[in-house]
């Protein structure tokens, strides 16, 4: 039974939200998508690492500077 195509579209959203939300969540493999989508993964990855890095330290001071 093949997905429709709103259930792709909403499956790889929630993969990219996790992806950029830091969870290691792997690009898919060559041959299931296209070289750009794998890119766009690898991307989110990246970005989801990178604020993985940054402690709540941050967040905080960046609360304390609005108000």
């Amino acid at each position: 039974m093949a997905k429709s195509k709103k259930q792709a579209q909403a499956l790889a959203i929630k993969l990219s939200r996790e992806r950029r939300a830091g969870k290691n969540v792997p690009p898919p493999p060559k041959g299931r998508s296209s070289a750009r989508t794998r890119r766009r993964a690898q991307h989110d990855l990246a970005v989801g690492r990178a604020r993985a890095k940054r402690g709540p330290a941050k967040k905080h001071r960046s609360k304390m500077r609005a108000s």
